[in-house]
């Protein structure tokens, strides 16, 4: 009786440490499970861009609007107000956000800008009214405002400008992959497909009538 009672527990022992063992095996792969997933995730930085006073979320390689746009209208303030005693201050900022396709590139167009303004010894200002972002390419966005060049007399030409921007987040900072600026409204992927498909229609109607 005695000898039956001990292998009973004797098996109830081993099937408890059997159980024992799978629970700890299922609990470190439920950890390790957890720390990969944590390593494999991205960390999401809650912060304030420039000009913009709402808060903003910014990771990796992505950024909430608000994050991207307030960055476009500080690029554009920035290339817009130039004079020749701050375009030391201009080019330190927007340095260290350029591409490096485009930096050299984008480096001289404001040594050529700043050349010229000393040369002309005129002021430029930007006064920015809204920031609008492609819907065919989110990455782009348009700053349009109103550019002043203040001369040697005083006396300011106002012109509508446009400040266009292509921007994507690097390692969870804002990378100024393509700018241009030009007179006039923005030049969406809509308009330019708009005045493609017009310029077309034009060389066909002209083909029309050179055949008559």
């Amino acid at each position: 009786m005695l000898f039956k009672n001990f292998r009973q527990s004797y098996r109830g022992t081993v099937s408890e440490n059997k159980f024992l063992r799978g629970m700890v095996i299922a609990l470190i792969a439920i950890d390790l499970f957890a720390i990969i997933g944590w390593l494999n995730k991205s960390t999401v930085i809650d912060m304030q861009p420039p000009t913009l006073t709402e808060r903003a979320w910014v990771d990796e390689s992505s950024a909430s609007d608000e994050f991207v746009e307030g960055w476009a209208l500080y690029i554009a303030d920035r290339l817009g107000n130039v004079t020749p005693s701050s375009s030391k201050v201009i080019r330190k900022s927007i340095e260290p956000l350029l591409d490096t396709d485009i930096y050299q590139d984008v480096v001289n167009k404001i040594e050529a800008q700043v050349l010229q303004i000393r040369q002309d010894r005129v002021t430029l200002k930007f006064n920015a009214k809204d920031v609008l972002r492609d819907r065919s390419n989110t990455r782009k966005f348009y700053v349009t405002g109103r550019s002043y060049m203040t001369g040697p007399n005083g006396k300011p030409e106002p012109k509508n400008v446009t400040y266009e921007l292509d921007l994507r987040i690097k390692n969870y900072k804002p990378v100024l992959t393509f700018v241009d600026t030009y007179e006039g409204p923005p030049r969406t992927e809509d308009v330019i497909r708009r005045q493609e498909k017009t310029t077309q229609a034009r060389k066909r109607m002209d083909q029309i009538n050179n055949e008559k």
